[in-house]
Formats: C-alpha cells, structure tokens, sequence
C-alpha cells in the first residue's frame, strides 16, 4: 500500500481527548507513520484523503460481546420494543409465518403493561406448528412452547418449566444446545452481520466470548471468520479446557464461564434474599473448588481466566479466588478478568485493585436497568441498587478497567454505553466524558495485551480511527447516545463510510 497522508481533520488522544492535538497523519502498511499539523511529503505515489474536519479518534473497542449469539439475535425477532404482551405475540406470529425455528430474543417483562412474561399456553396459541423460544433480554432464562419443550426434555429429561420458563442451569445448557442446532451457514450468516454492526458503530475491536464446555464448534468458526475478517477479534473459548486456546496461540481462557447468573432472572448469587423473592438469594454454578482447578489449569498453561460474576456473593468467590492464586503463583503476565463485577463488596473492590484484576464492565446495563424505580431496584430494593456499577469507585481506587456491551444482551454501540458512563443513575458513579471514551477506546486493549500498538493514535500503532460527525465535548451530554459515526478505518483502509 502508498504512503497515505490523511489531512483535514482535529485529532485527539489520551490524556485529554477534547484537545486539538494534529491535523494530518501519515500513514504506511497500515501503521502510523507520523502525525502532526499540515503535513507533507514528497513521495509521487502518495495517496490522500481529505476527512472534512471531523473528529478524529482511535476506533472504539467492545470489550464483551457474544459474537455467535449476537449474529443469531439479529437474524431473529427483536422483542425489546414490545411493551404489552400483545406486542409480543404480534412479533413473534409474524415471524412464525416466515420460519419454523421462531427464535425472540429481548423479552423484558418488567417494560411489558402486563409485567409478567408470557406463558407456553400463549405462545402454543399464537405459534402452534412452530418452534419458539423467547429469551430474556439478560440471557439467563427463556420461555419456551410445547415443540421447544419436547426438544428440550430429550436433552434433559425431569426438566422443570413452570408456565414454559427455563431458568438457571437448565437454561444455560439449553442455550448453547440450541446454537448447536443451528445450521453452521445460518451462524456464519449472522457473524457477517455483525461485523456490518461493529463498523458502523466505529468498532474496529472486539472481545468475543464463544462456545461452551460441550463444543468447539462455534469458537472455531468464530476464529476461522475471525481469520478473514478486517474486524480484530480477542476470542475466549469458553470452556475449562485449554486445548483449543493454546492450539490457536490464544492468550486467554474462560469468558463468560458463569460463576453466577443474572439479577433479571433472580439467579445472581447474592449474600441476602431478593427484595422481591425473599426465599431466594441466587445460585452460585462454580464452587471454590472449581474455581482453583480453573486457576490451577490457567497458570499451568501460562493462560488468563476470564469469569462471570454478577452478585456479590459471587464476586467475593472469584475475588479471593484470584488473591489465593496470586499468592501461590504470583500475577499472570496478562491479568485475570471478573466480566460484569456489577455489585461488588468494598472487599471485593480492594482485592481487585491488590490483585491487579482486569474488569469488564457493561455500562449500557446501567442505562437499562439502573433507578430508582428501575429493574435493578424491583430486584435488590433501592438501597442496594444505589450501589451497583460503582464505575467511578473503582477507577478512582486505580483499577484497571475496560467497558463492553454483553451483546446481544445489551447492543454493540459504544456511544451508548459512553452517554450510560456519563449519565450513571448514581450521580456519585458518573465518570468525565474523558475517562468513558477511554474505557471504549484505549481500555480494552490493554485486557488483550495489545496496548502498544493499538488505541492511540501514535506512531507506530496501527492506523484504526474513527470520523464523529460532531465533537463530543462540544454537544450537550444528553445528546452523546445520538453522536454518529461517519467513517471507520482499518489498517488505513475505509471499512464504513455512512
């Protein structure tokens, strides 16, 4: 490829992305050459592009994302915007008469007027030669009808599902037997898909969390796109065993290994009783055992382990988990991951900072669930969901953090999950506009090891940026969600142009 000299535009970098630091940059094989203000050069080849004065940065990065399940969401019905259970059944017929597999996913009953999820009665009514599942918006529970219900009792056979719901580790199992099912060419399709909804949100990065304890499948196809596609893909298998992370040269493990479940679904492992289920407080899937038999596999294999934990009971788990194998073995050369981290216990927050625990963190849940009289409140009482994502708690303690969007859980669009930072339901956790771009721009590089040449824009990084139509620091907050990305570049290379 020519030197390419990109010009016309205010650059920004770590330490304060709202200084106009260059205006031009050079640009060989992909990497940064030089960047400065009107920039020249005197090579005849020379290719330029002229960026029209925007705002240029260092391309976002998702930090969490199930890319397998995320394709398979958006091939699917998209049952967020219902907000009655007529609006449901009206999604979920239609599809119904276009496929036979009528896969919902997005059901958030507390947003629906009846607040409560439908049942397999009424999906049998409104789908009766079909094949449905209808998923929760948080993934950890799904209401399924009689055709799914008799699939589902051939994998397990004394199945509890009252009303058609599955929850727990039923639930868990069942889901990745489901993507199994699929058609290896209706996934592959999906991948595609996402990749379209990474670049034109400026995501030229991703963290994908793939597969299962039960199959490689998924991950390995994943890593095959991954192999052939401009996206930069980290992938965690998800699995105790090494065997396919260290046969792709991988430097990770784990992923969303549930330690836990969900608060939505009441399956978060917590140290007190649900406010509104007082007989349950959660379900812990991994015991302190399992948890060092992980550890123990990792640093026999010089590999990090990447958990899901979401209660603090949970956290407190993993936590002194970490401390006890950094005590025996000293700290990884890439630190080990707590995904979500969302109610940790000041304990907790300390044995993160001692240990040196990377933590992904999910704002756009915040955005979702956080208030007053929101999910999280119905849940823990308002008391206690005062305290979740305590996001500006941590950083100010000095502790390594990175933000990412859980999709399909929550969509894979990082200028939502930055108006989220910026605009915390506890305004005692709401971060700078500074610090919430570095936790999708920077950030997350430094969970997959890739920090010196990726996330800034500098010489010798490679040339991965993005073109806002405005300046963030120059619109009002309460329109940072709406902020568009015009332009993102890989390598040099225009992967979107809107």
């Amino acid at each position: 490829m020519p030197l390419q000299l990109f010009h016309n535009f205010s650059g920004r970098n770590l330490p304060d992305y709202s200084q106009h630091t260059f205006d031009s940059m050079l640009v060989e094989n992909g990497r940064i050459v030089k960047t400065g203000y009107q920039l020249t050069s005197s090579q005849t080849d020379l290719q330029t592009t002229d960026l029209q004065k925007s705002t240029v940065l260092a391309a976002f990065s998702d930090a969490h994302v199930h890319m397998t399940q995320t394709g398979i969401a958006l091939s699917g019905v998209q049952l967020e915007p219902a907000d009655s259970l007529d609006s449901v059944f009206s999604l979920l017929g239609a599809e119904s008469k276009r496929n036979e597999f009528v896969l919902g996913w997005g059901l958030q009953e507390t947003r629906l007027k009846e607040r409560r999820l439908p049942t397999c009665a009424e999906l049998d009514r409104i789908c009766p030669k079909n094949f449905v599942w209808a998923a929760r918006q948080d993934l950890h529970s799904a209401v399924l009808n009689t055709s799914a219900l008799q699939w589902a009792r051939t994998i397990i056979s004394n199945l509890s599902a009252p009303a058609g719901l599955v929850t727990g580790s039923d639930y868990n199992l069942l889901s990745y037997k489901l993507i199994d099912r699929l058609p290896a060419t209706f996934k592959q399709n999906g991948l595609k898909l996402v990749q379209q909804r990474c670049f034109s949100k400026g995501v030229a990065s991703i963290h994908a969390l793939e597969g299962s304890r039960e199959s490689t499948a998924d991950t390995a196809a994943v890593a095959s796109f991954a192999n052939n596609s401009a996206l930069r893909t980290t992938i965690y298998h998800q699995s105790g065993d090494p065997t396919l992370a260290l046969k792709q040269g991988w430097r990770g493990m784990g992923g969303c290994l549930l330690v836990d479940g969900s608060l939505g679904t009441r399956t978060a492992a917590l140290t007190q009783p649900y406010a509104d289920a007082a007989s349950s407080s959660g379900n812990l899937y991994l015991s302190a055992d399992d948890i060092a038999e992980l550890l123990t596999t990792a640093r026999k294999h010089q590999l990090h382990l990447a958990l899901h934990a979401i209660g603090d009971r949970a956290i407190d788990l993993v936590s002194a988990s970490y401390t006890w194998a950094n005590q025996k073995w000293g700290k990884p050369a890439i630190a080990d991951r707590i995904e979500h981290f969302i109610m940790p216990s000041d304990k907790a927050i300390r044995q993160a900072r001692d240990n040196a625990t990377h933590i992904c963190v999910q704002p756009a849940f915040d955005y979702y669930w956080g208030g007053p009289d929101q999910l999280y409140a119905q849940r823990l009482g308002r008391e206690r969901a005062s305290c979740l994502n305590p996001f500006k708690t941590m950083l100010d303690l000095g502790i390594q953090l990175a933000a990412g969007s859980d999709s399909p859980v929550t969509p894979i669009d990082p200028m939502l999950g930055i108006a989220a930072l910026v605009h915390h339901s506890n305004p005692e956790e709401r971060l700078r506009l500074n610090s919430a771009l570095a936790l999708f721009i920077s950030e997350p590089h430094k969970l997959a090891g890739d920090s010196l040449i990726r996330g800034h824009l500098k010489p010798g990084y490679h040339a991965d940026f993005i073109c806002l139509d405005q300046d963030p620091f120059k619109i009002a907050e309460s329109h940072l969600a709406e902020l568009k990305v015009k332009k993102l570049y890989i390598d040099g290379s225009c992967v979107f142009s809107d």
